[in-house]
């Protein structure tokens, strides 16, 4: 593969090998070099490649590229989360760009420029509706303090977005909640009763613990928009909130072929954690529920989810592809907890002061509320414990 002459390649004694943008070196011009990972393949790999370049060009004053800049170094950008900014880079690249508007002036750019790269973009309508955001957040935030001229005007906010199919994380009906209480593992039994009555993020499930307990609610402060917020309550039912005040003294009991017996591993801080009883993170926990997907009981569910899923988009119409969905996400939780608590008689503004969740997305959700059945596993439960 032809890499650019910036971009040094050092290879361990282990054999592997690992890229550095390095541009000058072994000249008076030389400067730090600048990880880029493993992996020359990726798409992040060039990706982080395009933004080095478009950052060592200096940008005109007043430029796009220009304003772009200063954003980079501002509080309000800095202030995002990792995984924001990350996904917030990849358009700023794309203003910034030199061989693009780059060094055109901020103050000329006009809807029909926004448009025509939207429509460059309609292939993929995601990242276009994400870019428009990107760029109407730019440009609020650059109006203030006059980068834009004395009469600022957003582009970005009179181009519509492109319709997007429904292609999200898709609520888990009752009967794959309860094939995974039934059939899956201890740990990921929590998870997706921790899930369903939290409707929180991965990132947020796998720091929950007894510490964020207070009564029938649970508290949380989302990882992805902490810098923003602040933390809110989680009203629980009594069912979850007694399960877990249960789970605080409880030993999650692992198996495994290679073990000789079950282990009993206690983490007084978790809900969520691994066979060594250490956190999980997002992505130990992805990789955890992924790995069971691969065993005999979790291609099973498989088989079964996406059965239901081509019923249910020849059903309803869904705008989803069942080839594409190989199971049931953790993400999807979220969903499945949100019509549980709009299924029991809250409204969509309720549920989302009560779960943190925008209006908007709650809405969203609200299309599966008469086509996906979610509630008997929690009506159960209820009743399981109403009559201990």
């Amino acid at each position: 593969m032809d890499l650019p002459s910036e971009v040094r390649r050092v290879k361990k004694p282990n054999g592997k090998c690992y890229y550095y943008w390095h541009p000058g070196r072994g000249t008076k011009r030389e400067g730090k070099a600048i990880a880029l990972g493993s992996d020359p393949e990726s798409p992040e790999f060039w990706e982080r490649i395009r933004g080095l370049r478009i950052a060592s060009t200096k940008a005109p004053a007043g430029s796009i590229a220009w304003v772009v800049d200063l954003y980079r170094e501002s509080e309000a950008f800095r202030s995002c989360a990792e995984s924001t900014q990350a996904s917030y880079a990849v358009h700023l690249n794309r203003f910034a760009n030199p061989e693009g508007w780059g060094h055109l002036p901020a103050v000329s750019l006009e809807p029909r420029h926004v448009l025509v790269l939207r429509d460059s973009m309609k292939e993929t309508p995601v990242m276009a509706n994400q870019m428009l955001a990107v760029g109407g957040t730019l440009w609020s935030w650059a109006a203030p303090f006059g980068h834009l001229g004395r009469r600022p005007f957003n582009p970005f906010e009179v181009v519509p977005g492109l319709e997007i199919p429904d292609r999200g994380h898709v609520p888990w009906p009752v009967w794959a909640q309860e094939f995974v209480l039934a059939k899956g593992p201890a740990d990921l039994v929590r998870m997706v009763r921790l899930g369903v009555m939290t409707c929180q993020r991965e990132s947020d499930l796998v720091r929950m613990g007894p510490v964020h307990r207070d009564g029938c609610g649970i508290w949380c402060r989302p990882q992805k928009t902490r810098k923003k917020r602040r933390a809110f309550r989680v009203p629980l039912t009594t069912a979850d909130a007694l399960l877990l005040e249960q789970w605080a003294g409880e030993p999650i009991l692992f198996e495994n072929t290679r073990w000789k017996a079950p282990i009993a591993r206690i983490h007084p801080d978790l809900y969520l954690f691994t066979p060594r009883a250490q956190a999980y993170t997002p992505d130990r926990l992805r990789a955890r529920w992924t790995r069971w997907l691969e065993t005999g009981t979790g291609t099973e569910l498989c088989g079964k989810w996406r059965k239901w899923l081509a019923t249910q988009v020849e059903r309803y119409d869904w705008d989803i592809e069942p080839e594409e969905a190989r199971g049931p996400t953790i993400h999807g939780l979220r969903g499945t907890g949100v019509l549980v608590r709009l299924n029991a008689g809250h409204d969509p503004q309720q549920v989302s002061n009560d779960i943190g969740m925008s209006l908007p997305m709650v809405q969203r959700y609200i299309r599966f509320r008469d086509q996906v059945e979610v509630a008997e596993a929690g009506r159960r439960r209820l009743k399981l414990v109403g009559t201990a």
